[in-house]
């Protein structure tokens, strides 16, 4: 039994080794959020540094509640559209789930005062807040037709990074793939591997993400003298990131020694299931030097999660009863990149309000730690050779038709965190629009964000770097709408 032991570590080791550039995608996952919005944010574009008196500020500048008069309560439901433009089989793929986006509460408190009521401390302001600060869930499928890059080519390279005959190979889905007749050894070298697939075989990709990444946020927010306003949050933050992602493959084998061909049909699955746990901290402050100017800034620390990483992979024969699968626990350490934002808005009279936001973070000085030393030299080198800092940019507006009845409109642009991939940009623009309609102490805010990001996906991953990779623009249209009570 402790001789199992002992194998059975080896194995997770050496799998930890060989997959870390799993955790170099991984971090930089973990680590792309957005702080959530009300409606009314949304549809201005995401600015939200020098513009407070919104359940927002629960989740952006803290600073914002010190500008709450009364306590107040919201939630937002967003309705989430995707749709997938995939280059290598030229279709498309469209997916859709509600989401609850926020629900937060703010109780606003007066100081009480002997003398000026304009200044020194004049209100302090709790609120708590969920929010879902970024969503994996997506859906997509395509067909291809291989290229000497399917499946065998993918097993006979890994059976022959073992080093070992068939007999002793660790991993069972290589095992599997040669039962199956993917792969054959040399005869004369029976650690090396080769495909005995056809050149050409047909492929169907299926892959089903879900999960995503969410907080609960503690706040408070100080009023003084009407002109400045402080404000400090401790966010608990946790997410959970679920894919299966397989590829079946149809083809001919030509049975060893013989001229004689077969059909084979095999599905190989990656499965993830990663959920971590953290903490983080925000600071901020607006100032108000006019009544037409605001100014705001808030540092947000990097969250510390604590990661637990469960990944299995099978390969399963469609035509007999051969499987594989292989297991792997694993558990880290992931510290995401600091924040800082900074904005000003400008107010013309009681009419409205144009706002812009600046952005910056260093996805370069994310850092991964665990168990295995390794693993976390090869992927916080590779995090600082692939990976930059990045400036967000956001601006909005808002003008008031009536008393009850406002319009709204924004843009965002979230940097590219890639030094170079595939000579592309992965710069997400975002335009947003909206309308607010108050209605005694309640009012409802509706906001529409129209988005789109370039991605590439390939199921597996060859020495060549010849294996089946697509491009996939993925257009996003959310509809956010919230409803709230001032009390």
């Amino acid at each position: 039994m402790k001789f199992k032991k002992i194998i059975l570590a080896a194995i997770i080791v050496i799998a930890a080794q060989s997959t870390y550039a799993q955790y170099l995608g991984d971090v930089l996952r973990f680590s792309q959020f957005q702080n959530s919005n009300t409606a009314r944010f949304e549809a201005l574009g995401g600015t939200k540094s020098a513009i407070g008196g919104d359940l927002s500020s629960l989740y952006g500048n803290p600073a914002g509640l010190g500008m709450f008069s009364k306590s107040e309560f919201s939630f937002t439901p967003t309705l989430r559209l995707r749709n997938n433009d995939i280059s290598l089989s030229n279709t498309s793929a469209t997916s859709s789930n509600l989401d609850l986006n926020n629900v937060g509460v703010v109780f606003n408190t007066k100081t009480y005062k002997t003398k000026d009521l304009d200044k020194g401390l004049i209100s302090l302001s709790f609120g708590i807040g969920y929010q879902k600060k970024g969503s994996y869930r997506n859906d997509f499928n395509y067909g291809l037709t291989t290229n000497k890059n399917g499946l065998g080519d993918f097993f006979a390279q890994n059976a022959t990074k073992e080093n070992k005959s068939q007999a002793n190979l660790a991993y069972q889905i290589n095992g599997a793939a040669y039962d199956s007749f993917l792969i054959n050894d040399r005869g004369i070298n029976t650690t090396t591997y080769d495909p005995i697939t056809s050149l050409t075989s047909d492929q169907l990709q299926v892959v089903n993400r879900t999960g995503g990444n969410s907080s609960v946020d503690f706040s408070l927010g100080a009023n003084i003298s009407n002109q400045v306003f402080l404000g400090a949050t401790v966010g608990l933050s946790s997410f959970r990131y679920s894919s299966i992602e397989k590829t079946n493959e149809i083809g001919l084998f030509r049975q060893p020694g013989t001229t004689n061909n077969f059909d084979y049909n095999v599905d190989y699955t990656r499965n993830f299931d990663t959920n971590g746990s953290g903490i983080n901290l925000k600071l901020g402050a607006i100032v108000r030097p006019s009544k037409e100017f605001r100014l705001g800034v808030f540092i947000e620390s990097p969250t510390w999660y604590s990661v637990t990483d469960n990944y299995s992979e099978t390969l399963y024969n469609n035509l007999d009863p051969i499987k594989g699968t292989d297991s792997f626990l694993f558990e880290y350490n992931l510290r995401t990149p600091l924040r800082i934002n900074g904005g000003l808005a400008y107010f013309f009279g009681n009419r409205g309000f144009i706002s812009a936001d600046i952005g910056y973070e260093d996805f370069s000085t994310i850092n991964f730690s665990s168990s295995n030393s390794q693993t976390d030299i090869d992927t916080n080198r590779d995090i600082k050779s692939q990976y930059k800092n990045i400036i967000n940019y956001n601006v909005g507006t808002e003008y008031k038709i009536t008393d009850k009845f406002l319009l709204r409109a924004g843009f965002q642009s979230l940097g590219n965190p890639y030094k170079t991939l595939n000579n592309s940009d992965y710069t997400v623009n975002s335009y947003s629009a909206g309308f607010g309609y108050r209605f005694g102490t309640y009012y409802l805010d509706m906001a529409y964000v129209n988005s789109s990001n370039f991605s590439t996906y390939s199921n597996y991953v060859l020495t060549a770097n010849n294996q089946p990779t697509t491009n996939i623009n993925t257009k996003r249209n959310n509809v956010s709408l919230t409803f709230g009570v001032r009390f």
